[in-house]
């Protein structure tokens, strides 16, 4: 249920989507005013240019937080079987980032669709968030000049709608395609748990908690041991949950 249903994200996802396109529709029809008050100087000038700047930052903002339901939701499906704690703790620590969460579903996009993925976190982040922040290095008014630009230029965001709703679509087919089924092993230990998956749109993964220190070749020995595997256990990500509390953490694990 709540944060561990993928579902739920995805719901989340879905109204945030639907807010930032018709918000960014209301901006639209804002610049339409826009443009006539510019030419004959209407009393209501002063409003019109504050939600001229509003109606764009925001249709941004909701547009990175949609994207980032979508891929946690991806997250959630990947590490479905293991620790709630430790799921609830990684969402955190991802927080919001867009291409580190892309990469760990091995999400197929171009080098340029991963800066734009980058552009959306930096807006949640900051730019869409906060006024800029003065630097010693940056100037700032150019640096917001730079901020309303990126918010304001319509086509880069139809580019991020269409990177968005790939997303979507890419996260809604995880275990849910009957070409590509996926198998799923759990198995708790008195060492620990493994929990391995294999097929349904995402990387073969396995996640394991072990309380000992053990050498590579005897971990390795430990998880064949409880899994099955559907190929050489190089050709899965691996990944330990280890600490407790808020030092629960999901870390990349090699064998070699």
């Amino acid at each position: 249920m709540g944060i561990f249903k993928a579902s739920n994200w995805k719901k989340e996802g879905d109204g945030l989507l639907v807010a930032a396109k018709a918000l960014r529709q209301q901006w639209l029809s804002n610049r339409e005013e826009l443009v006539s008050v510019i030419t004959e100087w209407s009393p209501r000038s002063s409003e019109v240019f504050t939600k001229d700047t509003a109606l764009a930052r925001a249709s941004m903002l909701l547009l990175g937080y949609s994207v980032e339901m979508f891929l946690k939701g991806g997250v959630v499906k990947l590490y479905s079987y293991c620790s709630e704690e430790m799921v609830e703790r990684l969402m955190r620590k991802l927080g919001h980032d867009y291409e580190g969460m892309a990469k760990r579903l091995k999400i197929k996009l171009e080098p340029d669709q991963f800066e734009q993925l980058n552009g959306l976190s930096q807006s949640v982040v900051n730019d869409a968030r906060y006024p800029a922040t003065p630097s010693l290095d940056k100037n700032f008014f150019e640096q917001t000049n730079k901020i309303t630009q990126y918010n304001h230029r319509q086509p880069n965001f139809e580019r991020l709608v269409g990177l968005v709703e790939q997303i979507r679509d890419f996260v809604k087919k995880i275990d849910s395609d009957s070409l590509n089924p996926t198998s799923y092993q759990h198995h708790w230990t008195d060492w620990g748990y493994v929990v391995s998956r294999w097929g349904g749109h995402l990387p073969p993964t396995i996640v394991f908690r072990h309380e000992d220190q053990l050498s590579k070749s005897d971990l390795r020995r430990a998880i064949e041991a409880v899994v099955t595997l559907y190929a050489e256990l190089d050709c899965y990500q691996i990944y330990r949950d280890r600490g407790m509390g808020k030092s629960r953490r999901c870390e990349p694990w090699s064998l070699h």
